[in-house]
Order: structure tokens, then sequence, then C-alpha cells
């Protein structure tokens, strides 16, 4: 992976410039400064990701190629990830500055899932979908994520109206796959919760089935739909689902990020602090 960073890296030096008002490079980089960045590349690549050491190195690198996008989100990274947002929020604005096209989206989901910036990160996705086109990021949707951004804001029908948008989206990109699979299970599970949450009982029923229909043992699926059960009265079926999700309950969220953070109505944890 080190070894790729440092071929990535190298090869990224030019930015570009033009439509998409990514700043233009004026940084020129000399044989010599080459060779001292290869060796700090190198060098940051021996180190652990998050120690200060790796960060020092990505410091020298950036006095010699100071516009380059991509060194500039290896610093923020790993202290999004250690939950030091604030510390890693200018060096991701920066990285974005350089190359909006690649990293606007990034900053967008960095700050739905892990520094909780809900507005701006609605912001910066739907200026990402105005520029740039509707895409994906982190294996979802840019609607995806513009919905989880409503629910943890409350605006439930917000939330909804960007679950069926990808929903379109990804039917439109798959149109062979099943239902179920054409449409993600965490788009199924999150239709579900919206429909939860505005009172749409079997609407939410019927989402959580399609989500379970493709992760069979997802026990936050079977733990929502527990609770509409027994809000439409269906309290054997309720209790037999809880019992299920009782033997399932470590098949939560697994986001690659969930390692990381909690995600929206995840409820593992919630069950681990029970116990």
């Amino acid at each position: 992976m080190y070894c790729l960073f440092v071929a990535v890296s190298i090869l990224s030096c030019n930015t570009k410039d033009g439509k998409n008002n990514t700043v233009k490079k004026q940084h020129q980089i000399t044989s010599l400064d080459s060779v001292k960045l290869k060796e700090y590349l190198e060098k940051s690549g021996r180190v652990p990701l998050f120690s200060k050491e790796r960060q020092q190195y990505l410091d020298s690198v950036l006095q010699i190629d100071p516009e380059n996008a991509y060194y500039w989100q290896q610093k923020a990274m790993p202290l999004y990830k250690a939950r030091k947002y604030s510390l890693g929020k200018p060096f991701l604005a920066k990285a974005v500055l350089y190359n909006p096209e690649k990293y606007l989206d990034y900053s967008a989901f960095m700050k739905c899932i892990f520094s909780k910036e809900y507005e701006e990160s609605i912001r910066e996705f739907l200026e990402c979908k105005e520029r740039f086109g509707d895409s994906y990021v982190m294996d979802h949707t840019y609607n995806f994520y513009i919905a989880l951004n409503y629910l943890q804001l409350n605006k439930f029908k917000e939330a909804k109206v960007f679950l069926l948008k990808s929903k379109a989206q990804q039917v439109s990109d798959f149109p062979k796959d099943l239902p179920e699979e054409a449409f993600h299970f965490l788009d199924w599970f999150y239709l579900g919760i919206a429909d939860y949450e505005l009172g749409n009982y079997k609407e939410a029923i019927t989402s959580f089935d399609m989500s379970l229909k493709v992760q069979t043992s997802f026990a936050d699926a079977m733990w929502y739909e527990a609770i509409c059960l027994m809000n439409i009265g269906e309290k054997e079926a309720a209790k037999a689902l809880i019992i299920e999700m009782q033997n399932n309950k470590e098949s939560s969220i697994m986001e690659a990020n969930s390692y990381y953070e909690i995600y929206p109505y995840q409820i593992y944890h919630k069950l681990h602090t029970a116990h």
C-alpha cells in the first residue's frame, strides 16, 4: 500500500486548471526536490499512520510540493480517524482547494460520517452535484449521504426524497440487478428509517425486508422492523424478530469506516452497553 502511495503521489503532482476551478500549479519541482520528495515519502511509509513522525514527513513533503492535494488529504485523513476533526479540517480544505473534483465529495463524506457537520456536508454534496454531476463516493451515491445528513437533522421528509433519488440513480445504473440488489441494502435500511420516523410503519417494514433479503442477518434492520411491527400491533412477530436479532447482534452496519465511527441509527454499540 505504501509503495502505491509513493507511486501515485509522485505521478499526481500536476493538478488541473480550467472549468473545475482547480488552483493552477505555481510551484515548480526541481530535480533535487524530486530526490528529497522520494526520500520523505519513503520514510513516511515506514512509520505508523497515526504517528507524529508521519505528519512531520508530510510537512516536509508539502514544503517541496505545497499545491499537491493528495498530500494534504493524507495529513487530514488520520486526524479524522483519530477524531481530531478540528485539526484535520484545515488540511482537508487545502485538498479541496487544490483539487475540488477529486476531494470535494470526500470532504462532504467526512463531514457527514466523521465530524458530523451535517449542514456543511449537504452544501458540499449539492455543490458536487452542480459542478460535477451525480456520482458515488465511498461506495454510495451523493444522494445517500445527503439523506443521512437530513436524517441526523430530523428532516425526515427531505431524507426520504434523497433516498428515492438514490434509488432511481442506482436502478438506472444497474438495470439488470434484482430490485433488492439494484438498491444498496443500506439505502433500503435508511429508507426504512425515514418511513419509520415519519410513522409510515408498513412502508418501513417493506424497506427493512428488502434490506434483509440481501443482508440476511442485519441486526439493525431487524431491530427497527421489530419496533414498526409493535407499532402496528404485530407483537408476536416483533418478539420473534427481536430474538432473531439477539442471535445476530454482531451483524451490524459494516462499512469500511464503521471501524472508526458509529453510523446513523446503528444499534450494535447500544446492545454492548446494555449488557
